[in-house]
């Protein structure tokens, strides 16, 4: 049941690079990082929890910072 969650999280990243729009990317590979996290957190992984929350991190920030400096970008 456990690796079902791993399966989904690594499935949504994937998904994520498919997508043209760069918004889109980061919020699909985001949600991909907070399952990946989940998953990290239920194995007791460490590494998988610091990395998803890394990206988690960046891709917040990133777009924060794009939805302040430009907000026609999130049309």
């Amino acid at each position: 049941m456990i690796d079902l969650i791993g399966y989904l999280a690594a499935t949504i990243v994937l998904i994520s690079f498919a997508v043209k729009d760069i918004i889109k990317l980061r919020i699909i590979n985001s949600i991909g990082s907070i399952v990946w996290i989940v998953y990290g957190t239920l194995i007791n992984n460490p590494p998988t929890i610091f990395v998803n929350v890394a990206v988690l991190i960046i891709h917040t920030w990133w777009l924060i910072r794009n939805k302040l400096n430009n907000k026609n970008y999130f049309k």
